[in-house]
C-alpha cells in the first residue's frame, strides 16, 4: 500500500460527499411542499450513496491499516498524524488539502441535515395542530361545568330492559 492510495480513497470519499451534500439541498423544497414522492426518492438515492461512503470509508480505514503496518505500526486507532509522518513534504500537503476538503464537506452535509431536520420537526408541529383544530376535545364538546373525566356516569343504566 501507499500514500497514493490513501489519497485516491480520500478523494472518493470526497466524490461521495458531494452529491449527499447535493441530494440534502434538494429535500429542502419537498419537506416544504410536503410532496413524499419527490422526497422518497431523494431518499432513496441518498440511502444508495450512504451504503456507498460506508463501503469506501471501510475500505480506507483497511488501506491504512495495512499502510502502516507495512511501515512497521501496529495501531488500532490510526490518525492522518499517523499516516503523514511516512509521506513526503509533497503527500504531506495533498493529505492535508484533502483532509481539509473532507471535513468541510462533512460539515456542510451535518449543517444540511440538521436544517432538514428542524424543516421535518417544523412540518410535524403544524399537522398536529392542524389535528388538535380539526377533532373537537371532551372539554368542547361538554356544557356542564359539573361533569369530570375521571367520574362514571350518575345511574348508569341500560338502555336495554333486562326483564323483558
Amino acid at each position: 500500500m501507499s500514500i497514493k492510495a490513501i489519497t485516491q480513497m480520500m478523494e472518493r470519499l470526497i466524490e461521495i460527499h458531494e452529491p449527499l451534500h447535493d441530494l440534502a439541498v434538494k429535500k429542502v423544497e419537498p419537506i416544504k411542499k410536503g410532496d413524499m414522492k419527490v422526497l422518497e426518492a431523494i431518499v432513496r438515492e441518498e440511502a444508495k450513496l450512504a451504503y456507498k461512503l460506508q463501503t469506501t470509508e471501510m475500505l480506507r480505514s483497511k488501506v491504512v491499516r495495512t499502510f502502516l503496518l507495512e511501515q512497521g505500526e501496529a495501531k488500532e486507532a490510526v490518525t492522518m498524524s499517523d499516516v503523514k509522518r511516512f509521506a513526503t513534504v509533497e503527500e504531506k500537503l495533498q493529505l492535508e488539502q484533502l483532509q481539509l476538503k473532507l471535513v468541510d464537506d462533512v460539515q456542510k452535509l451535518k449543517t444540511q441535515n440538521e436544517m432538514n431536520q428542524e424543516l421535518i420537526e417544523e412540518s410535524l408541529r403544524f399537522v398536529n395542530l392542524s389535528l388538535d383544530l380539526m377533532l373537537p376535545h371532551k372539554e368542547d364538546v361538554s356544557y356542564d361545568p359539573r361533569s369530570r373525566d375521571d367520574e362514571p356516569f350518575e345511574n348508569a343504566h341500560s338502555i336495554f330492559d333486562s326483564k323483558a
